[in-house]
């Protein structure tokens, strides 16, 4: 066959395995995670179809464009009144769980590197680095799973927003671990500073572009492009807010927020006409997501492969993060309101990403010594992870009743109705009513 032939052939089994596997997903609970990434594995370990130094320089191009789709699609489902209620304990929830993974990762890999199966020059600023780039969930698995299974929005915008913030702290912590371990200079005044900026610059700039695209609503629903016009101004903001040093993360999810919620900002700011999203753009935009995550998935899977101590090794890691995500999350969500399934389903909600599969690849490309084979037990530990989600998913759903169980089981007993059908209006009102007009005098 030929290369051509074998390249479409490819294309269509990954579109059709996404399919059948979103169809499996509604009526299973599990995750079309999973046979996305062993088709990947098919493609890559096994088949050799794609080797990983293929696959790694697309990388850095394949997750910006996965980056913008994807958050952008699980903005615009987010509803501000629930974002207002769940923002603070989903920044509570990510701080937690970036630090105690990082916590966690360090020390194994420096056991790691005491037995032989990571080099001779790893060190503790190595470990903790490996911890930052492991350090976050992955909002581009995340939210789609959250929307598919239609899981309870006070669940849903907690895991997002967490994933979200988990992404810039995983970003600006790497890139200063990186600093560190070049220049042998420590300090935590300019991480902390580097991550306000951060976030300050990627959430400002992308409202204000947000508010402003929201006035363009109304003129650019009625064009047949509207989607590939808000396609483009999505990637452009994603330049912006990254050559800004913002976090491109969080402000595109910020403007998917605002332009999802564009009729109640529009109502707000006193437009006489109030606009929304159009449905053609979200309806485009819900195709490009399925392609794009399609082919993420299919792609974690082609990146693994030998040498399978490492990938053990990142077995492990996967492992251990699971372990610290629970403390994380009992701190994390003390005093709310979330049932104890509930927190179950936010525990399992730990996958890593495409986040973690780029940023392993920055500190081999920055010089950094000892870090060639950092990539192989990042990327087994992100299988590792989804691979805990894809599976407890599923099973924290399953334990669970649904929605319209719990509002049954929420609510007041009500009365037999069977009773209340057979009785008489004068019974069941206490207060007599008047009787009826005498229709036979005058």
């Amino acid at each position: 066959m030929t290369p051509v032939g074998l390249f479409l052939l490819s294309i269509a089994a990954i579109f059709l395995i996404g399919a059948v596997g979103e169809v499996m997903f509604q009526r299973t609970s599990i995750p079309d995670v999973i046979w996305l990434i062993l088709a990947g594995i098919l493609l890559g370990p096994v088949g050799d179809v794609v080797t990983r130094e293929q696959l790694g320089v697309i990388a850095p191009y394949f997750a910006a464009l996965t980056l913008v789709v994807v958050l952008f699609d699980g903005g615009c489902k987010l509803h501000v009144d629930e974002l207002l209620r769940s923002a603070r304990r989903s920044s509570l929830l990510a701080v937690l769980s970036f630090v105690l993974a990082v916590a966690a990762v360090a020390p194994v890999t420096m056991f790691a590197a005491t037995i032989g199966v990571l080099p001779e020059q790893w060190t503790w600023a190595h470990g903790i680095m490996a911890g930052c780039i492991l350090g976050g969930s992955s909002s581009i698995i995340i939210m789609p799973a959250m929307a598919q299974a239609k899981v309870e929005p006070q669940v849903a915008s907690l895991v997002s927003i967490e994933s979200a913030l988990t992404d810039a702290l995983c970003v600006v912590g790497t890139a200063a671990l990186i600093d560190v371990i070049l220049s042998g200079k420590s300090g935590a005044a300019g991480p902390v500073s580097s991550l306000l900026t951060s976030f300050s610059l990627g959430v400002g700039i992308a409202f204000v572009a947000g508010v402003v695209w929201t006035l363009f609503l109304r003129f650019l629903n009625s064009s047949e492009h509207s989607y590939p016009v808000t396609l483009a101004a999505l990637l452009v903001l994603y330049v912006v807010i990254d050559r800004a040093g913002g976090s491109a993360a969080l402000g595109i999810l910020t403007f998917a927020i605002v332009l999802g919620n564009a009729d109640l900002l529009s109502r707000r700011i006193g437009l006489i006409h109030h606009v929304q999203l159009d449905v053609s753009v979200r309806g485009f935009h819900k195709q490009m997501t399925f392609m794009v995550k399609s082919f993420f998935f299919v792609f974690i899977g082609a990146m693994l492969g030998p040498p399978w101590l490492l990938v053990l090794a990142g077995v492990v890691l996967g492992g251990v993060l699971f372990v610290a995500r629970i403390p994380a999350v009992i701190v994390g969500t003390f005093g709310s309101l979330l049932s104890s399934d509930q927190k179950r389903l936010v525990t399992v909600s730990m996958p890593r990403g495409m986040a973690a599969g780029v940023l392993a690849t920055l500190p081999l490309s920055a010089g950094v010594p000892g870090t060639g084979p950092l990539p192989v037990l990042v990327f087994a530990c992100v299988f590792t992870t989804i691979l805990v989600f894809a599976v407890g998913f599923p099973l924290m759903r399953a334990q669970r009743p649904t929605p319209e169980a719990d509002a049954t089981a929420t609510a007041p007993a009500a009365p037999d109705p069977w009773p209340s059908e057979l009785v008489a209006p004068a019974a069941q009102d206490p207060t007599p009513s008047p009787p009826p007009p005498d229709r036979t005098s005058g």
